[in-house]
């Protein structure tokens, strides 16, 4: 039998130097192993495939091939073609056993066979992590052992757009704070010790500190991995994680536009169709455009997918037809310009949506506007969105968002109180969620939007711990930056006033010229003025300025209406399920 060896050099090689079929599958094999430390699952698949064509003898070949569907902090495996994989090697587990060259190739296909075999998803995961602790310490010096380790333990907990299991794991402990984010570091920190630039350590670390109170633990890791990403489209966004939970809006810009150029080379290359482009890291892009205050660069990325949404016919799916991950990229894209933009205009009196954020997103433009039958529907909508086992775990963020509308709706009917106090129990509420893993979810933070409130009905000091606790859970957002400084201007406290105006500046240093924001700011800190506009009238200035891009929004834009009512399109949740390709 063909005996194969590991090395520790960055990722797994079975090699035997002396064969050159052996030779030649290596080279397949270590490009593999980064891409399945790189979560680029395509890529990986490809390569292993190649190794065991070469080789047909190579088991790890066979190995790599059924790790490529094992997707756990995407929530997604597909365990049947994983059993599939691991029988080109042989037919039963004995016998591929019996196939390993090594004790750390029996370890692994092992591991494998657990992984993949009988019980529900918890208990297998739970059973893999085990099974790949043994391994470890039995291997004490393998980095990549180590890292996949790592990575079966954080398989083990839950791990979601705001912290929430979906409907098979909802019993599960979340990660933030937990042992197993101890345990999960100090394993990744061991591994980097001695192989700094190790993709899988530098990239499973940065997941496990994915949040506001850790991510500033993960911030060399990030600068590491943007360093050793290769062209890799997820590797290259990964950094943008903790950048973004700190609040380094530059910084996350360069590694989301980086990642999307990556997956249109990628796309190009392989000759694939546009709709399999990163449009995650292009959301993301807009996101923190808008942080920086490029609202003309963030309106453009809705023109990027725009034109794939309309090829797709997603438009024109019958409600009943299958899910639209694009549309729902779409929807949310537009949702969020229009929400951090203050352009009710664009979507006030849409009658169609594609996910949840954008019916929200109608809901408050609406309520803005003055349009309360309007606003009214979107709000029962997103009663209805909350309580729909397909949300998953957006559902508790939809309940918010819903309140929101709801206490908007209140405000224009004059009944300030009553909008206040809604607002304050989902704000509330919002603070007992776990930290968010991404952009905010709601995608309009319950407490940002309290504190603005209280702005505009003259209750500054009220406003500024709401604004507080907005950023505590979403570093440096620009919009709760500014609703500070404006709360300590109105109260006369120039020196905090001038502190958040200058935070407000930097985040938008390379902002757009004619920003408002940027006018106030700038006045305030020369000549000291105060207190500032409010939210509201300053969002209606935006408006009338954004006119030109309202009747290019309407002119590009194809719509789906009823007499009645606000009609959904097809499509997935705004959380969906990871596509292979992100």
């Amino acid at each position: 039998m063909r005996t194969h060896r590991l090395h520790s050099l960055g990722c797994l090689v079975a090699a035997c130097l002396a064969l050159a079929s052996a030779d030649q599958a290596n080279p397949h094999f270590l490009r593999g192993m980064t891409a399945l430390h790189n979560f680029e699952y395509e890529e990986a698949n490809e390569a292993f495939r190649q190794a065991r064509a070469i080789d047909p003898q190579f088991a790890l070949a066979y190995w790599g091939e059924a790790m490529t569907y094992y997707q756990v902090l995407w929530r997604n495996e597909d365990v049947g073609t994983a059993r599939r994989a691991l029988a080109g090697l042989a037919p039963t587990a004995s016998a591929r056993a019996a196939k390993a060259g090594s004790a750390k190739e029996k370890g692994l296909l092992a591991a494998a066979e657990i992984l993949f075999g009988e019980g529900d998803p918890s208990t297998r995961h739970a059973r893999y992590a085990e099974a790949m602790g043994g391994l470890s310490a039995s291997h004490p010096d393998d980095p990549d052992i180590a890292s996949l380790y790592a990575l079966a333990l954080m398989g083990t907990v839950s791990r979601s757009l705001i912290g929430y299991g979906d409907a098979h794991d909802l019993h599960q402990p979340g990660l933030a704070g937990s042992e197993v984010q101890q345990r999960v570091a100090a394993i990744l920190d061991r591994v980097l010790a001695s192989y700094p630039q190790h993709p899988g350590a530098l990239h499973y670390l940065i997941h496990d500190y994915d949040d506001p109170e850790h991510a500033r633990l993960a911030l060399s890791a990030a600068r590491a991995y943007a360093k050793v990403a290769n062209g890799s489209s997820h590797a290259l966004h990964m950094p943008a994680h903790v950048f973004l939970q700190l609040g380094l809006w530059s910084e996350a810009a360069v590694s989301d536009r980086a990642a999307y150029a990556a997956s249109s080379e990628w796309v190009t290359r392989k000759s694939l169709g546009p709709a399999m482009r990163n449009y995650h890291a292009l959301s993301w892009l807009q996101y923190e455009l808008l942080q920086m205050g490029r609202y003309r660069e963030a309106w453009e990325t809705i023109g990027q997918i725009e034109p794939v949404v309309k090829a797709s016919g997603a438009l024109s799916r019958d409600v009943g037809s299958s899910p639209q991950p694009l549309l729902s990229d779409w929807s949310s894209m537009r949702a969020r310009y229009a929400i951090e933009a203050r352009r009710w205009d664009l979507l006030a009196h849409a009658r169609d949506f594609g996910n949840a954020n954008e019916l929200f997103a109608i809901g408050i433009s609406a309520a803005r506007t003055g349009d309360s039958r309007t606003a009214e529907q979107a709000r029962q909508a997103l009663v209805e969105r909350s309580r729909a086992t397909q949300e998953g775990d957006l559902r508790p963020a939809i309940a918010i968002m819903e309140r929101e509308v709801a206490a908007l709706i209140e405000l224009a009917g004059g009944r300030r109180d009553d909008a206040v106090g809604i607002l304050r129990a989902a704000a509330n509420a919002e603070g007992e969620f776990p930290p968010p893993l991404g952009l905010p979810a709601p995608v309009k933070p319950a407490p940002e939007l309290l504190g603005e409130v209280l702005l505009e009905i003259g209750r500054p000091r009220e406003a500024v711990e709401p604004f507080e606790l907005a950023l505590r859970r979403n570093a440096n957002r620009s919009l709760s930056v500014l609703g500070l400084a404006r709360a300590a201007a109105a109260l006369g406290d120039g020196t905090t006033a001038d502190r958040h105006y200058k935070q407000l500046l930097a985040n938008y240093d390379g902002a757009d010229a004619d920003r408002p924001e940027l006018v106030e700011a700038r006045t305030h800190l020369e000549k000291g003025r105060g207190p500032a506009p409010s939210l509201l009238s300053r969002g209606v200035a935006v408006a009338l300025a954004g006119g030109a891009l309202f009747v290019i929004a309407l002119l590009g834009l194809r719509r789906r209406t009823r007499a009645r009512g606000l009609v959904p399109r097809k499509t997935d949740s705004p959380r969906k399920k990871e596509r292979t390709r992100r």
